[in-house]
């Protein structure tokens, strides 16, 4: 559960057919609200709700930054991507409505596990990694209608951008970034989107971007998550672009002791600076991973997901009731809802 975001100003009480709760989430472009529909049968499910900020609504800039990013998530459906049901404009305000994800960034564990001591076990950093491999490489076959190639690339694979929920699910999110054939905004010139420490040395150099260029980040990711340390980020963006060039990446071995050496190949592989020598495409990553985990009789991964996180995040279950109990009342004096089965 992400930390609530306060907006500088108010949002209507309804987005198109949803209901608006409180803000629970945000970024540089956006607000994620908690929202709430009644299905045709009476069912009520809760959905997040990501809003243009309402001081860029009329920049025509985020405008189509906004629409390329629903555009693109809109014709998105994996297990391991966050699903969005439809876009839309409610007076002034774009919205998307997605799924609503109850969970942890790898961002957010693996600062909790810094200030822990403690470091993701290898075999479940490799699950999770797996299942963003098989996402990445879902979107970048991703074709239309008249089977032409999408070619689209994520442009911004992170531990922000990776989410484990409660229950033991891996979920990619925001392709706010993501670059495809048919985008309305376009990146001016000497402008490199993304976190700067989860650069590929593509995108540090400005050459043209294929799907390789997420395998890199996503090897980056691996690597840290499984080791507790930074790979490339150094005390300046400077610093941190030259770690990339240079492309030195310690072995984890060096670091955690009886890390896996069959691991560690497979994240040199995924990290070589010159994208010929590295994975083609990610469904290769995510099945040398998938074997890795199965040689070592990992099994039933999503069972040992969940409670990682709430050996992290203790509090996490409670917080969680406590904002379904808040919006609740919010909707109940507004005789928006008579019942609620969350």
């Amino acid at each position: 559960m992400r930390r609530a975001y306060v907006p500088p100003v108010s949002i209507p009480k309804r987005l198109g057919p949803y209901e608006v709760g409180p803000p629970i989430g945000g970024g540089g472009m956006a607000v994620i609200y908690l929202g709430r529909r009644e299905d045709a049968e009476g069912v009520e499910r809760l959905f997040a709700l990501k809003v243009i900020k309402h001081e860029l609504v009329n920049d025509p800039r985020y405008v189509d930054m906004f629409l390329d990013e629903a555009n693109i998530l809109t014709r998105l459906s994996h297990p391991n991507i966050v699903e969005t049901l439809e876009y839309g404009l409610s007076g002034t305000h774009r919205y998307i409505a997605m799924e609503l994800l109850l969970g942890r960034s790898l961002s957010e564990l693996w600062e909790a596990n810094e200030e822990r001591g403690q470091v993701m076990p290898a075999e479940l950093g490799a699950w999770i990694c797996a299942r963003v491999a098989d996402a990445l490489h879902y979107a970048h076959e991703l074709k239309n209608e008249k089977g032409v190639p999408f070619s689209l690339i994520h442009r911004d694979v992170n531990p922000t951008n990776i989410f484990l929920t409660f229950d033991g699910r891996v979920k990619l999110i925001d392709f706010g970034l993501a670059k495809a054939i048919g985008r309305k905004a376009k990146s001016a010139q000497g402008i490199v989107k993304g976190k700067v420490p989860y650069l590929s040395p593509e995108q540090v150099t400005e050459k043209a971007l294929d799907r390789r260029s997420d395998i890199f980040t996503l090897g980056a990711t691996l690597w840290e998550m499984t080791t507790g340390k930074r790979l490339f980020k150094r005390a300046n963006d400077v610093d941190t672009i030259r770690a990339i060039i240079k492309g030195v990446i310690p072995d984890p071995g060096g670091i955690v002791p009886n890390y896996p050496p069959e691991l560690t190949a497979i994240i040199v592989k995924a990290l070589q600076t010159d994208r010929e020598r590295r994975y083609t495409v990610a469904g290769e990553l995510a099945k040398d991973l998938d074997a890795f985990l199965e040689a070592r009789g990992a099994v039933d991964m999503p069972s040992r997901a969940a409670p990682f996180i709430f050996d992290v995040f203790p509090e996490d279950e409670k917080q969680h009731a406590k904002l379904t109990q808040e919006a609740t009342a919010r909707w109940l004096a507004r005789g928006l809802t008579k019942r609620r089965e969350w």
